[in-house]
């Protein structure tokens, strides 16, 4: 059915239920993953982005599920997930309905919105 499936996250709470959905289901069809984290420019100076998909690469070692990890830097996030789901060759992405939110959403839209808007790869969002 599946097998190499793109899960993008923020760090957030949020984007926590895309992650362990697509893991679980990673798990569950035998599939591998890629996770990606997009730092934006608004954000670039702050954080601590690399824990993000570290804490990505173990939960997935914890489930058995191969993973590479992606870091984007300074680019639009929607942009970056489609772009990676087809240069990675992923035949789903599977994203939280929301992640940060607040002056992030209010400048950028959501994230989530695009991705289902303008990908060509099949979305499952996750709430």
């Amino acid at each position: 059915m599946y097998r190499h499936i793109l899960i993008p996250t923020d760090g957030s709470v949020l984007a926590e239920h895309g992650v362990a959905h697509g893991l679980a289901l990673a798990k569950f069809v035998g599939a591998r993953v890629s996770a990606i984290n997009v730092v934006e420019p608004l954000f670039a100076v702050t954080g601590d982005f690399a824990s993000v998909l570290d804490h990505v690469a173990n939960a997935a070692k914890e489930a058995g599920v191969p993973c590479e990890t992606i870091q984007v830097e300074n680019g639009q996030p929607h942009q970056a997930i489609i772009a990676t789901a087809q240069d990675k060759g992923c035949d789903l992405i599977v994203m939280s309905s929301h992640g940060l939110s607040g002056l992030s959403m209010l400048l950028m839209g959501s994230v989530t919105n695009k991705v289902l808007t303008n990908a060509k790869t099949p979305v499952l969002v996750c709430q």
